[in-house]
């Protein structure tokens, strides 16, 4: 984009100087000529940076649940099909419950047995016939299976592998026949949840400008020669480069530290933007507009679009 502006500044002045000579080329004509746009330069992008900053680094993005079995034994089935809708509750995979429905039923029976062993024992604690003591100690058995229940169903119903929310499963590497346990490093599949959001890093200079709900405008890489409206969805009140973990070192100060950038997540509100199927991941370039300065934004408004044609070239 500068080097645009240059040239077309470039060319009005040969026009000017050398093909109409309509300015005389002397010391004062031509200072002023390399003067004027060094200015214009730098206070045009000072005022661009602070009420209509851009950033360059802005990603859709996504949460993502690692999938991990909380019972082990063998795969049976694998249901869902990788990169496709699912919604919450749809089943993902199953693992072999044979075992664990024996065990419920077993579980369940004891029960059954400890409950009439428990009436028995207060029968006759109230006849004088029998004591306290086995009557509690007949209790204590009864609530015992009955955790041991809760425990047999909770394993039974983990067989079964749901989608946690509306979403899709990625990197599905297992199979049938595959033997997972309940191991945090031991991941069976990645889900990608409904909530994408863009998300882009600005400087902190346009930090006071910016709320919630301003307007915004998107250049995708993916969908190059179109901009897109949108609006700030989010400030997010934290950057990395402010967090401090517990450690063993004492918190030290430093002048070469890299400042951090203000993240902001965007939300697209662009009729268009129905008819983008965009991956997780898709890159582009935004501007938040943080004043009503309609000059500035009309410029920033053109960069975006000299940005955006300039992605049929450049990537």
């Amino acid at each position: 984009m500068l080097e645009l502006i240059t040239a077309i500044y470039g060319l009005g002045c040969w026009l000017l100087f050398k093909k109409f000579r309509l300015i005389p080329i002397n010391d004062y004509t031509v200072v002023t000529a390399v003067l004027v746009p060094i200015v214009v330069y730098f206070f045009g992008f000072l005022l661009l940076n602070m009420h209509a900053p851009v950033a360059k680094d802005v990603r859709l993005t996504a949460p993502v649940t690692p999938i991990i079995a909380l019972v082990q034994g063998h795969v049976s089935e694998v249901v869902a099909e990788p990169n496709q809708p699912l919604k919450k509750g749809d089943v993902l995979l199953k693992i072999d419950d044979t075992l664990y429905r024996s065990r419920l039923e077993q579980v369940q029976a004891q029960l059954e047995l400890a409950k009439i062993r428990l009436d028995q024992a207060t029968k006759l604690a109230k006849r004088n016939a029998g004591t306290e003591f086995d009557r509690q100690g007949a209790e204590a058995e009864v609530e015992r299976l009955m955790a041991a229940v809760d425990e047999a169903e909770f394993n039974l119903a983990n067989c079964t592998i749901v989608a946690p929310a509306d979403g899709m499963v990625t990197q599905e590497l297992v199979r049938p026949g595959q033997f997972v346990m309940p191991m945090a490093f031991s991941q069976l599949m990645i889900f990608v949840h409904n909530e994408q959001s863009w998300l882009g890093s600005f400087p902190q200079q346009a930090l006071q400008g910016m709320e919630n709900g301003e307007a915004a405008e998107l250049a995708i890489t993916a969908a190059p020669g179109h901009v897109f409206s949108a609006e700030v969805e989010r400030v997010v009140p934290a950057m990395g480069e402010g967090m401090v973990a517990a450690s063993g070192q004492p918190i030290k100060g430093a002048y070469d530290r890299a400042p951090g950038r203000v993240l902001v997540m965007i939300k697209m509100t662009d009729e268009r933007a129905a008819d983008l199927k965009l991956p997780v991941g898709t890159d582009a370039m935004a501007t938040i507009f943080t004043t009503d300065r309609h000059l500035l934004n009309l410029v920033r408004g053109l960069i975006m679009r000299i940005k955006s044609w300039e992605n049929w070239i450049f990537h």
